[in-house]
């Protein structure tokens, strides 16, 4: 999310979209907390068994395809997201599917190494991304100018309304997928709370993007540039000696993105395995990996139509697969 999210948010608010974000933090750390007091209920069950404990064996298993069909469908768009950027904007010159397929491989290799391997790499990997999200926002300090966030709440009512819902909706929403690995926490006494400060930092790096963005490029040049936070690196010029760094912010957003889809992966896989009553979800990595590696070749057939679909901008602009996304993740907190 730390590339699009500006221009997402933009594309609805325009200059308010700082204020969007702003107001979609408290809305999307409700989400998080109905989740965890849902998982709260059931501390040993993951989501899949939560839905069988709840709605019944035939009900529960329909909600849960419901559920493992989002985790295929949003793990798919993610390898994609990374092939679109990485072609676009790296490797011009390099088929986008011989991406995918090295993305879908390293895939393979995490999920299949457990999730207590993909969670110590994380650990691992944490302090290079908040350093490099913390670089990219103080190199662009002496180029912000608060006056391109005026006239403050010149957007719509409903268009602002809308940017607030994908703020909140869009990063907490997708967390719903914590659910299928909560029952593997080894202090679930602090979970709660580890969770939701962890929340808290990232919505308010999310934010810090949004308004550095519009205060660096405006709400023009955010909202027609989807890769707004990769444009923001190229501009760090500090006495031409630090500059076009912009291979750092683009590290750090495929690192995440690969932690986002390798857990998408895993609950897809996993809750598939229960589902079928396997005692082991490895049998399903490479059929997992065939399906996400083709879906996301057919996800759209170029980068734009697929922003359309996902982030269809305007006050009532809402495509099928931007509203499955969006809403996926509260049935069973309902």
């Amino acid at each position: 999310m730390i590339l699009i999210i500006p221009a997402i948010i933009a594309g609805y608010a325009q200059q308010d979209g700082w204020i969007a974000a702003l107001f979609g933090i408290p809305i999307g750390l409700l989400i998080l907390w109905l989740i965890l007091h849902l998982s709260s209920f059931y501390p040993k069950l993951n989501l899949v068994q939560i839905n069988d404990r709840i709605l019944g064996k035939w009900l529960g298993a329909l909600l849960s395809c419901a559920y493992l069909l989002f985790f295929l469908l949003a793990g798919s768009t993610f390898i994609r997201e990374v092939g679109d950027f990485l072609t676009t904007q790296l490797f011009q010159s390099t088929p986008i599917r011989y991406i995918h397929l090295l993305f879908v491989l390293i895939l393979m290799w995490g999920v299949w190494n457990g999730i207590e391997s993909i969670a110590r790499s994380a650990e691992i990997l944490l302090p290079l991304f908040i350093f490099i999200c913390i670089a990219l926002i103080v190199c662009l300090i002496p180029q912000m100018d608060l006056e391109r966030l005026k006239p403050y709440f010149g957007s719509e009512g409903l268009s602002f309304a809308h940017a607030t819902m994908m703020f909140s909706v869009y990063p907490f929403g997708e967390l719903c997928s914590f659910l299928m690995i909560f029952p593997y926490a080894s202090k679930p006494a602090h979970r709660n709370k580890d969770v939701l400060i962890s929340a808290l930092c990232a919505s308010l790096l999310l934010f810090l993007l949004v308004f550095i963005s519009l205060t660096v490029l405006g709400a023009y040049f955010t909202e027609h540039n989807i890769y707004s936070t990769y444009v923001l690196t190229q501009k760090i010029n500090i006495g031409a000696f630090l500059q076009r760094i912009e291979a750092l912010i683009a590290t750090a957003w495929v690192i995440s993105t690969f932690f986002k889809t390798v857990l998408y992966f895993y609950a897809f896989s996993i809750g598939t395995a229960q589902l079928l009553r396997l005692s082991t979800f490895k049998p399903l990595i490479v059929p997992t990996s065939f399906l996400m590696f083709g879906l996301a070749m057919m996800v759209a057939p170029n980068l734009c139509i697929m922003s359309k679909r996902l982030f269809p901008t305007g006050s009532t602009g809402i495509s099928p697969m931007a509203l499955y996304f969006r809403h996926c993740s509260f049935p069973s907190i309902i």
